[in-house]
């Protein structure tokens, strides 16, 4: 496949390197997220799936989050403000901009029995469809809503990879783990990562 389709830069990034950092031991991801974030600049971001904020957690007081979520969690960030509302219905509110419209959608999660038990909400629990996502995209880019999107996603299947890489400038693996681990279901192997596509 030639340039024409996809123009984008790689990059593999593994958590227990980020991990050797005593300051980055409980949250690495957040971590290297900020770390990116200063790579290109960002000072302003939309976070359309705000969750209870812990991409921001390792982030320097600077940094001004507006979150976007469906549910008001108990925060270990708080953002400079909260819109409680689908992501879609956010952006078609919004009349500011922003460096960067970061994304983190929940995908076919499922609560493990271990926390059905206990009793706890389960924060990740839910679905957003592909097409939810890609119009999202579609919405900030049309809209000029924020100069890059940062969508933090595992692909379904090849289509939905190949329609993301066709639009991402950069495609970032945050490896979980160095090696493929087999799970019991007939020997299915388990993603050992999940991607950053940088729109």
């Amino acid at each position: 496949m030639g340039r024409g389709i996809f123009n984008f830069v790689f990059a593999v990034e593994d958590q227990r390197d980020w991990q050797r950092d005593g300051r980055c031991h409980s949250n690495p991801f957040s971590c290297f997220f900020c770390h990116l974030l200063s790579i290109f600049n960002i000072k302003k971001v939309l976070e359309l799936n705000f969750g209870v904020g812990g991409f921001y957690e390792k982030c320097s007081n600077s940094l001004e989050v507006v979150g976007v979520d469906i549910v008001k969690w108990d925060w270990l960030v708080k953002s400079r403000k909260f819109i409680q509302a689908d992501m879609i219905d956010a952006l078609n509110r919004l009349g500011e901009r922003f460096d960067a419209a970061v994304m983190d959608p929940p995908y076919n999660t499922t609560p493990s029995s271990k926390i059905k038990e206990s009793g706890r909400d389960y924060l990740y629990y839910g679905h957003v469809p592909f097409p939810k996502i890609m119009k999202a995209i579609r919405i900030i880019k049309e809209r000029n809503i924020a100069n890059y999107v940062i969508l933090k996603y595992m692909p379904a299947d090849v289509s939905e990879e190949i329609e993301l890489l066709k639009t991402a400038k950069y495609r970032i693996m945050w490896r979980l783990t160095r090696f493929s681990i087999a799970a019991n279901d007939n020997n299915k192997v388990i993603r050992n990562y999940t991607e950053i596509f940088i729109i």
